[in-house]
């Protein structure tokens, strides 16, 4: 048996090349609202982008509207990638889940099937 052993991790070749990829995906993800990858990049992009999410929307609560937008900038630019997306994310995206008093299941997957070239399973990830 293996026992402590996390599949998912299978990804990680190392530390910061497993944070740059998946700094890369949430930002593709925000860019374009919904991205196709693989299960286990899906899985690991969800999770992530999850807690990401509901980060934002825990700081706007929490805060008054001054202070929660600059911590929200903040943390926007320490995680994303491009600053476009960034403004994206601070003036549409966040808002919407502000106002819709959303605390977690921002990102939603949905299978695919299989690619052509490799045979590897595809999930579409999309905001919600």
């Amino acid at each position: 048996m293996r026992h402590k052993y996390n599949k998912l991790k299978d990804l990680n070749p190392g530390a910061q090349k497993f944070d740059l990829r998946i700094r890369n995906l949430l930002t593709s993800l925000i860019k374009n609202g919904q991205i196709k990858t693989t299960s286990k990049k899906a899985k690991i992009l969800k999770s992530e982008a999850d807690k990401f999410l509901s980060h934002l929307v825990g700081l706007t609560s929490r805060y008054d509207e001054a202070d929660a937008k600059r911590l929200s900038i903040s943390y926007v630019k320490s995680t994303i990638l491009g600053n476009e997306e960034g403004k994206k994310m601070i003036n549409e995206i966040l808002p919407k889940y502000v106002d819709s008093g959303q605390k977690f299941g921002f990102v939603s997957t949905y299978k695919l099937g299989y690619r052509k070239g490799d045979s590897a399973e595809e999930v579409l990830v999309k905001l919600v």
